[in-house]
């Protein structure tokens, strides 16, 4: 009964600690995209409007 009780906590452990390495790569994602919007933004203030800069 002790086993079969461990190797639950152990499948639970590795499930919960997939759906949290997801969520938190998703965010960091959402992050990285977030920072390179306003990278741009930032960048293209500086340049007269109507020029187009790639």
């Amino acid at each position: 009964m002790n086993f079969e009780a461990g190797i639950r906590f152990i499948v639970f452990l590795v499930l919960f600690g997939g759906t949290n390495y997801l969520m938190m790569l998703k965010r960091y994602e959402n992050e990285i995209r977030k920072r390179k919007f306003l990278q741009q933004k930032k960048i293209s203030k500086l340049y007269p409007k109507g020029s187009f800069i790639f």
